[in-house]
């Protein structure tokens, strides 16, 4: 099939007027400012205002909009204000959780935007809620730009500092393939009117123990420690300009603002059953594939650079 290829940002008020003459039926916006913090107004511009442009284009097109959000809209639990065990699902948005986190509350706001107006039946949209985006299924490959992704940024601080807790070796993370991620946003593109917001990630995952224990095998060597040795190390390699870049992101761990956080995980029941029954179902993440993407991220010089 031919494929237009149209040089646009979706924050561009024009986009509209470009796109006129073109026959579209569906938008999938997987466009996004993926940093936690900025200092300017980018994470703004892009995740919220061009959201609200391209919902303006796809109610006067009656085209549907697939926004591809996050699972960080869950926010934050701090000191303990929800029970441990409280997880988002797919029918909820806000409930109380902390949104101090400026990519999150971001991409809230996308979400609460087209809620609005597809409530009031003037937008056909979606909203797949993804997860920790990681290589590919295929063979292993990272977009070059995974240094903005949180988690890969802790990898790289554990690694510059040579050690990891104890007590964090049995947390549950999952590890959802590009690839395969973007197969089941087309998939759930697809369904009905009526089923609107998704939390496609992994079903099956991983623990930080396996993580740790790839990185070791392919020659990146992390000490688990106890919990105090572990905050020390934070707080001493903190004092070392070469390493302070490296470790920031490790930095909650040793927070001294004298409340706790927890970020606050995601059920997927529903989608989990949805994938089912349009005949998917999620790659099971073993060891070989956990080796071969922390190896990835090595020939791509990863763990060294500050640039990606």
């Amino acid at each position: 099939e031919l494929v237009t290829v149209i040089d646009g940002d979706i924050t561009d008020a024009s986009l509209e007027e470009r796109l006129k003459d073109l026959s579209f039926d569906t938008i999938v916006n997987a466009a996004a400012c993926v940093k936690h913090f900025a200092s300017d107004d980018s994470i703004e511009r892009i995740n919220v205002t061009g959201v609200k442009n391209l919902i303006e284009i796809a109610k006067k097109k009656k085209a549907r909009l697939v926004q591809v959000s996050t699972l960080s809209v869950a926010g934050e639990n701090i000191d303990h204000a929800f029970d441990e065990n409280t997880r988002i699902k797919e029918n909820q948005l806000y409930f109380g959780q902390d949104l101090s986190n400026k990519y999150a509350h971001s991409k809230f706001d996308a979400e609460e935007a087209m809620l609005k107006e597809m409530d009031k039946g003037e937008l056909d949209g979606k909203i797949v809620r993804v997860g920790n985006l990681m290589s590919r299924q295929s063979d292993g490959e990272f977009q070059i730009n995974s240094g903005t992704n949180a988690f890969m940024r802790n990898l790289r601080g554990y690694k510059a500092l040579g050690k990891f807790p104890f007590a964090g070796m049995d947390k549950k993370i999952d590890f959802s393939p590009i690839d395969e991620t973007a197969k089941t946003i087309l998939l759930l593109a697809k369904t009905p009117q009526k089923f609107t917001v998704f939390h496609s990630y992994n079903s099956h995952q991983v623990q930080m123990g396996d993580v740790i224990a790839a990185m070791n095998e392919v020659g990146i060597p992390i000490e688990t420690v106890d919990q105090k040795p572990f905050y020390m190390a934070i707080q001493e390699a903190m004092k070392d300009p070469s390493l302070a870049a490296a470790i920031s992101p490790l930095f909650s761990y040793a927070s001294g603002d004298g409340h706790s956080h927890e970020f606050i995980q995601a059920d997927q029941t529903f989608t989990i059953k949805a994938l089912y029954r349009l005949g998917y179902r999620w790659p099971i993440t073993d060891f070989t594939y956990l080796k071969q993407a922390i190896e990835s991220l090595e020939s791509l010089g990863f763990f060294e650079r500050e640039d990606i």
